[in-house]
């Protein structure tokens, strides 16, 4: 057994008040306080907002900003995250870089739409993120890269890059980073106010990702091996064959429910396919039910699991109940059972078998072997749980029912920070050039008719967990007179022709908010 899996079986076994591993342990970050006020929140239903941040005016734009939140955080309800710089798995001080990043608004240039009759445009923009790397060196180096970039794993085959050396692609290799964000109450909680955990809380500024990069642990952890949990055992409950009376109007959802007891300090409690539940920590007991498929229903004749982690459950029970809910005055229903099996297993086995099921019906985001695979989505999931679900003390209350099928949904939509690694020789004395190639949406409002409406943001950072040494760093802007700036921090001039501007890094964050030029 490794190290690895044996403090993973022993945090297990024991539930004790410790994480997994120390290298699964939720980060924590700012809170960035929202820009939007109660009577606009109540007002729109906006829960959720997003920033994009700026410091500093703007040259080549309005000369006043929109309603922005804390230390003048330009502000948007939903942010794509920055353009993040190359890197190298190991600093090599005989390579020098230039890197010039192109921002093309090529994809807002309307086209005429034969089967809509009319034109049409993206708001997504086109990055190369262009790096000539230098040997002062002299020996040939060579060199591991490591090319960083926000996404979720349901969007990965739109947002990947495409890395390429003097014109030809590279071969990569994929490396998917854990949840980039947090969790939050149900309300927009301002800082120092104490909040919840069943929303998820996505990444709302550059800061989150500095916070998130800079000390490297985050990266660390992506590059290494997925978590053992061969020899994490588990007790199997497996449920086939549910039966009972058809829906009626006496009992419009035939519901079963499992009962049992348990000592919640030492049983961790996981299921599949039970989408009802009940618990109470003090009297020791839980309920969790599902309704009775019938045949014309996708999940007939599939399986229904509950997974035991720790000390077994205790005193189970089926009963049939009139419709589903947990309301303990629900009438129950004669002429309904199951079929219970128990056996032993490992949490590895038992989570590859539900989460196949789970996806086999499902076509996932990103099929391709690069782009997504079962193995890194197992990953991604497994992380999920043992970060954020029943297999931890800070566990989050959005997973406190223990149903896999949330942790996984949520893997998939998460937002994260991805790396492509590619190697590359550069010769003594020698330059060559490695370019990554992308699409990148932008960040924007989506409701409540906000000041920024119809604008888009876009933005980078310049050194952020990037071990390169820059010796110039420039900007260009392709606008295809698509756009008018409203704010920036770059230097951009249209009406003046500047559009390659010298980047500072010091400055460790640009930012472009645009809207349409005919808005």
């Amino acid at each position: 057994m490794s190290k690895q899996s044996e403090r993973l079986f022993e945090a297990i076994s024991n539930l004790n008040d410790e994480m997994i591993d120390p290298a699964l342990e939720p980060r924590k970050r700012r809170k960035t306080r929202r820009w939007m006020g109660w009577a606009a929140l109540a007002a729109c239903f906006c829960l959720v907002a997003g920033v994009v941040t700026g410091r500093i005016p703007l040259m080549g734009g309005r000369s006043s900003q929109p309603v922005s939140g804390a230390d003048g955080a330009i502000t948007f309800q939903s942010y794509a995250g920055p353009v993040l710089p190359m890197t190298l798995r190991e600093k090599n001080d005989n390579i020098t870089a230039q890197r010039a990043i192109t921002l093309d608004f090529a994809p807002w240039v309307p086209v005429w739409d034969e089967e809509l009759e009319q034109e049409r445009y993206n708001s997504h923009i086109l990055v190369t993120d262009e790096y000539t790397l230098t040997n002062i060196g002299a020996e040939d180096q060579t060199l591991t890269l490591l090319y960083p970039f926000v996404t979720s794993l349901r969007s990965l085959e739109r947002d990947i890059p495409v890395l390429s050396m003097d014109g030809n692609e590279l071969e990569t290799q994929l490396h998917v980073g854990a949840y980039a964000g947090n969790f939050e109450g149900a309300g927009g909680l301002l800082d120092g106010e104490e909040g919840g955990s069943i929303n998820l809380d996505s990444p709302e500024s550059w800061e989150n990702y500095r916070d998130l990069l800079s000390d490297g642990s985050y990266l660390a952890r992506a590059l290494g091996e997925t978590p053992d949990v061969s020899q994490v055992p588990v007790t199997v409950y497996r449920f086939t064959d549910p039966y009972g009376p058809s829906a009626s109007k006496q009992a419009p959802n035939p519901f079963l429910r499992a009962s049992f007891d348990l000592d919640y300090d030492k049983t961790r409690v996981l299921t599949y396919g039970f989408h009802g539940c009940r618990y109470d920590r003090e009297s020791g007991t839980m309920v969790q039910g599902f309704s009775i498929p019938e045949e014309r229903e996708s999940n007939y004749g599939e399986p229904y699991y509950l997974l035991v982690i720790g000390e077994d459950i205790e005193n189970l029970t089926v009963d049939g109940y009139v419709t589903g809910g947990m309301d303990e005055d629900t009438p129950k229903l004669e002429g309904c059972g199951v079929t219970v099996e128990r056996y032993e297993s490992d949490l590895d086995t038992m989570l590859r078998e539900i989460l196949a099921r789970f996806t086999q019906d499902r076509e996932l985001s990103s099929p391709s072997d690069i782009q997504m695979d079962f193995e890194r989505y197992y990953r991604a999931v497994l992380e999920q749980l043992l970060a954020y679900g029943g297999l931890t003390s800070q566990e989050a209350s959005r997973y406190s029912a223990g149903w896999l099928e949330d942790v996984a949904s949520d893997a998939e939509g998460i937002q994260r920070v991805c790396w492509l690694e590619a190697q590359v020789t550069v010769p003594a004395g020698g330059s060559l050039t490695v370019t990554a190639s992308m699409e990148k949406e932008g960040s924007y409002d989506y409701s409540c008719d906000q000041p920024n409406e119809g604008a888009r943001g876009y933005d980078l950072m310049t050194t952020l967990c990037s071990n390169l040494v820059c010796t110039e760093q420039t900007a260009t802007l392709e606008d295809r007179g698509q756009i008018e700036i409203l704010w920036q921090n770059f230097g951009f001039d249209l009406e003046a022709g500047i559009k390659t501007v010298k980047l500072d890094t010091k400055t460790e964050h640009y930012f472009l908010i645009v809207q349409r030029a005919d808005s």
